[in-house]
């Protein structure tokens, strides 16, 4: 009897060398807006529930539905992890995640505000420092796990920060927020 059934490199997944998730404050916004929009998107749709004859009740409801969407994906990006091992790169969330197999890799660009995971086809993926926390403990991860690095004494080039998608995620939850209590409040005073 083998100890060991599946060959190396087959089913099994090496060993991370890190796992890193969304800086916090930004997670508790996400959070935050979750809930919120969650609760006044729901008095939205009572109210326009109690009056659907009312001008924009219809509009209300898919209003306050597409706002409740947006901060359920926000909130769920921002609980995505990154793991960083020999095998390659992954993001999202325990076995639904996405990856950068190692074999995929042609180089990973270490810039001072990101980590360029450049692949052999397809896009590159940024990892920015705004985006996710122990952003020092990635770049020792990237080199612990022997990915081909290229190291920049600089800043991320424009094209690198514009594909982080911190401030933008951020700006949306809160748009969802504000908009679903515009719904409530319009929802409330329709007549």
């Amino acid at each position: 009897m083998a100890a060991v059934d599946t060959p190396p490199g087959l089913g099994v997944a090496s060993l991370p060398q890190g796992t890193f998730a969304a800086r916090a404050g930004p997670r508790r916004l996400a959070e935050v807006a979750l809930r919120l929009t969650v609760g006044l998107g729901a008095l939205a749709l009572a109210l326009a529930a109690r009056r659907p004859e009312a001008l924009h009740a219809a509009t209300t409801a898919v209003g306050a539905m597409t706002m409740m969407a947006l901060a359920i994906v926000g909130a769920a990006i921002r609980r995505a992890r990154v793991t960083i091992g020999s095998d390659g790169v992954r993001w999202g969330w325990g076995r639904l995640a996405v990856r950068m197999d190692r074999e995929r890799i042609t180089r990973v660009d270490l810039y001072d505000d990101a980590i360029a995971l450049r692949p052999r086809r397809g896009s590159t993926w940024f990892l920015s420092r705004r985006d996710w926390d122990r952003f020092e403990g990635m770049r020792r991860a990237v080199a612990a796990a022997a990915l081909p690095t290229r190291e920049h004494a600089r800043r991320a080039p424009l094209a690198a920060r514009l594909q982080s998608y911190g401030r933008v995620l951020d700006a949306i939850v809160v748009l969802a927020t504000v908009t679903a209590a515009a719904l409530a409040l319009l929802a409330g005073t329709a007549t």
